[in-house]
C-alpha cells in the first residue's frame, strides 16, 4: 500500500538533498514524508486505534461505492467492507494527507518551513523520528523537527525568522529523539550516540527529561 508513494518520496528527498534547493511542490512532498512517517511509527498506534481508526472514511475524503454507478448501493455490503481491518488501516494513510488537502493549513506549514544543516553533529534517528509539539488534531501539523539526513533537518516553527541561534539546538534535538524513541535510536557516529546517551542518563538522574520536547524548539528563531 505504501510502496509507490515511498518510491516517489525517496526520489524527491534525494533531489532536495543533492541540490540544496526545493520548489513548492518538493516541499509539499517533504511535508507528506513527515506526516506519513508520523502515522506509521509504533508511537502512533495507540492514538490511531483509540481515536482515529473508526473515523468515517467519508470524513477523510474517501467514499466506497459500486464501480457501476447505476447499480443500486447495498448498504449492508458497504458496511461490511468498512468494517474490514484493511479498510480501517487505510484510515492511517488518509490521516497522513489531511494537512495537505486543506489549502489554508498547507500554506501555513509551507510558510514556516525551512532546512538547517550541520556536519559537526550527525543526527540521531529514532523509531519516532518526528519531534512535534503536542497535537490532538489530525487535520494539521504542529511545529515540528524532522531529520532528512545525518546533516539536514526540516523545521517548521510558526513565526520564526528561520534560523538556529545556537549549536545547542542539535544536542537538544538529539536528546529529544533519544527521549521519545520507543526502542531504537541510530547514528552514523558512535561517539555522538554515546555522548547523547550519557547526557540523557544524567538528565534522567536529575529528573529533567520532561521538558525536552519543549526545549528542542528553544533555539529556533
Amino acid at each position: 500500500m505504501y510502496s509507490e508513494v515511498d518510491n516517489l518520496l525517496a526520489k524527491n528527498l534525494k533531489k532536495v538533498l543533492s541540490t540544496h534547493t526545493m520548489t513548492g511542490r518538493e516541499l509539499t512532498m517533504l511535508i507528506l514524508l513527515v506526516t506519513l512517517t508520523k502515522w506509521r511509527t509504533p508511537a502512533s498506534d495507540e492514538d490511531f486505534y483509540k481515536q482515529f481508526k473508526d473515523i468515517p472514511i467519508e470524513q477523510l475524503g474517501l467514499k466506497i461505492r459500486p464501480i457501476d454507478r447505476e447499480k443500486e448501493v447495498n448498504e449492508e455490503e458497504i458496511k461490511r467492507i468498512k468494517n474490514m481491518d484493511i479498510v480501517k488501516e487505510v484510515n492511517r494513510l488518509l490521516l497522513s494527507i489531511q494537512p495537505l488537502i486543506r489549502e489554508e493549513i498547507l500554506n501555513e506549514i509551507h510558510k514556516n518551513c525551512f532546512i538547517v544543516s550541520d556536519d559537526k553533529f550527525p543526527s540521531l534517528l529514532g523509531d519516532v523520528p518526528i519531534i512535534e509539539n503536542p497535537n490532538s488534531s489530525y487535520e494539521t501539523l504542529e511545529d515540528f523537527i524532522f531529520p532528512l539526513s545525518s546533516n539536514e533537518t526540516l523545521i517548521c516553527k510558526r513565526g520564526a525568522e528561520k534560523y538556529v541561534s545556537s549549536k545547542l539546538f542539535y544536542i537538544r534535538k538529539d536528546l529529544t529523539t533519544f527521549h521519545i524513541a520507543n526502542k531504537y535510536v541510530v547514528c552514523k557516529s558512535k561517539e555522538q550516540l554515546l555522548n547523547i546517551a550519557e547526557i540523557y542518563s544524567t538528565l534522567i538522574n536529575e529528573n529533567k527529561t520532561h521538558q525536552l520536547t519543549k526545549c528542542a524548539f528553544e533555539f529556533i528563531k
